[in-house]
Formats: structure tokens, sequence, C-alpha cells
């Protein structure tokens, strides 16, 4: 790093710490009727842009690392998660070819925060902005398979991201995994230990071993199916009905 952009980088890591910092005190005050309120407090993206005079990735870099943070605060309790959705998004439109962002995004959208919809429209914003790279779709069909549990959609992300030139042979192997065995907790099995191994997110290889944990025992007749597939499983019933056109 050049000597010229240091004090850049510095006056970036304070503006965006103590920007977060209050976004992080907001969200641990935060009550149910603030909940339509609480973005004002972020600054929007053109202000990070300006603040960043030019150097978008980097303000992406850092926000990135403070959302992570931020993400990794609320799973022990220290405050709510009400800032996450735009926090992810200011990444992204900060760096639209930030991979690991709307991977990241859209499991805690869809996962943790049960916005399933919101976190797919993350990743199709991604498309848009990669339409090469496979792990998008790739991701699109593991909420879909994981999480949502419709197989067919599933299915169908899979096989978008097995034809994308990047893709490995074992993004490709997925999608007849999951047209032959849909539905099977060894495929769910497979895609959580694909992701832990594939991941270099900390918060997202936690999320990751402790599920694996639960349905390698749930496989080995060890330990029950894992209370949130049996809950996604009856939710899913209803929701697949209604699902939309890849």
């Amino acid at each position: 790093m050049s000597r010229a952009l240091t004090p850049l980088i510095l006056a970036l890591v304070v503006t965006l710490a103590w920007v977060s910092g209050g976004v992080a005190e907001r969200s641990r005050r935060a009550r149910a009727w603030e909940g339509s309120q609480g973005v004002a407090y972020l600054p929007t993206t053109n202000a990070l842009r300006f603040m960043s005079a030019g150097y978008d990735d980097v303000m992406a870099d850092v926000l990135w690392l403070r959302t992570v943070t931020y993400y990794g605060e609320w799973r022990k309790g220290d405050h709510g998660i009400d800032f996450f959705r735009e926090l992810s998004h200011r990444v992204v439109e900060l760096d639209p070819h930030f991979v690991d962002a709307y991977r990241f995004g859209a499991l805690v959208l869809a996962d943790d925060l049960g916005a399933f919809d919101d976190g797919i429209a993350l990743l199709r914003m991604g498309m848009q902005a990669m339409p090469d790279t496979w792990w998008l779709p790739f991701e699109a069909g593991f909420l879909e398979y994981t999480v949502r549990l419709d197989n067919q959609k599933a299915a169908e992300w899979f096989q978008i991201a097995a034809k994308k030139p990047d893709a490995p042979d074992r993004a490709k192997n997925f999608a007849a995994f999951v047209t032959s065995r849909a539905g099977d907790l060894e495929v769910s099995l497979e895609l959580w230990k694909f992701v832990a191994a594939t991941t270099k997110n900390p918060e997202v290889r936690r999320k990751a071993e402790e599920y694996i944990a639960e349905l390698q025992a749930a496989v080995d007749g060890t330990g029950p199916v894992p209370e949130w597939v049996t809950r996604r499983r009856i939710v899913g019933d209803r929701v697949d009905e209604g699902a939309g056109d890849v």
C-alpha cells in the first residue's frame, strides 16, 4: 500500500468505526416501533462514496468487516440485527463484484432474518453484476434446498451454476443430487460441509459447523432430526406452492 493511500485508509477506518459503532449502539436501544426509522442512522451509499474519495472498494472492504463483526455481536446477544440488511446492501452497492458479501448477506437474510425472498433478491443483484460466476446461482440453490426446502428450484439453480465456465465438478454434482434425492438429510449435510470447507467467513463457518453437527447426528441415528428441518418442512409445504420462477 502506498504512503499516499495510508492517511485515506485511516480516515475511512475511523469514519466507518464511528458510523458503525453508532449503528450497534442504536441497535441495542432499538424498539419495534423504530424499525422503519432505523436506516436513517446509516449514511446513504452516495454519502459513503463521497467519503471514500473515489476508493469505493476500500470503503466496501472496511464496511464489510464491520458488517461481519456486527453480525457476530448479534449472535452473542450484544444487540439486535436491525441494520444488517442495509449494511449488506451498502457493501455491494459500493463494490458490485464482492462475491462473499452477496453470499453472506443472502444467507443471513434467508436463514437468520427469515427474509428468504430478500436473500434471493440480493443474489440476483450479484448475478446481474457478475453473470459468469457460478457461486451466486449455487448459493441460491443451496438456500432453496436447505432453507426453503424447494427441491425443484434448488435443482434449477444448481443446473444454472453448473453451466458457468468456472463451475467445479462438485457444483455440477449437486444438480443431480437434489433431483434424485429430494429432501435427503445427507444431501443437506454435504451442502453444509461444502460451505464450511469453502467459506473464508468465520461466522459462516461457525454456522455451518453447528448445522453439520446436528445433521450428522440425525443421519447417524444418534440424534433427532433438527427442529429447524422439521419446521421448514412444514412451512415449505406452503411456500413451495407459490414459489416464483428462477
